[in-house]
């Protein structure tokens, strides 16, 4: 992680000697990468994000390679005239965080809810609607905080590091635990002022 380039690249290694591998830059570059023929772009944004060279020296590419924008994007109150929408077209955050299958699961187990519990259907689509924008919302408050902190390469970026890092790194619990617990996790006043290391 590159905070003062506001980047990040990470490997997962999986089986068979594979690996996959994910290079975050901010989309302010306006080029994306698709395809094999990007593949030393994609190796120069993960050694810019602070991933060693030399474990790029003996990979090659076996599947695809593409970008995906991870800016957060939502409807607000996503039902209108009988219409519900679920999962990707109600809300995205970023992709990299694996929330996209959690928000997914949760919007229809909500909706399913409050269909199973009224006979007023568009009403329960409302009450629906209510709980899917408080539940984003939550999301998209926690990975605002995240980006201040570790992505924003501004000298107030700089500065909120500076205040939130050596905390956090002795104290973990400092982050609210939102890629785990979901969007139930306190972010009121209290937490953003533990995680931002200004308690």
């Amino acid at each position: 992680m590159s905070p003062n380039v506001g980047q990040f690249a990470f490997l997962c290694p999986q089986t068979g000697g594979r690996v996959r591998a994910y290079a975050w830059y901010p989309n302010d570059r306006k080029y994306r990468l698709q395809g094999a023929a990007d593949y030393p772009r994609f190796v120069d944004e993960s050694v810019r994000a602070g991933v060693p060279a030399q474990w790029y020296a003996t990979l090659r590419p076996i599947g695809p390679l593409a970008t995906f924008d991870a800016t957060d994007s939502w409807v607000n109150h996503p039902y209108k005239n009988g219409v519900a929408l679920l999962w990707d077209a109600a809300a995205t955050s970023d992709p990299s965080h694996g929330q996209g299958q959690s928000l997914t699961l949760r919007d229809a187990r909500t909706l399913r809810d409050r269909l199973l519990a009224s006979d007023d259907w568009d009403a329960a689509a409302h009450d629906y609607a209510d709980e899917h924008d408080r539940y984003f919302a939550a999301v998209h408050k926690f990975y605002r905080w995240f980006w201040q902190i570790f992505y924003d390469p501004s000298p107030s970026g700089e500065a909120r590091r500076a205040q939130a890092l050596p905390p956090l790194v002795k104290d973990f619990t400092r982050m609210p635990d939102m890629l785990i617990s979901g969007p139930e996790v306190s972010l009121d006043d209290a937490a953003r002022h533990r995680f931002f290391g200004e308690d």
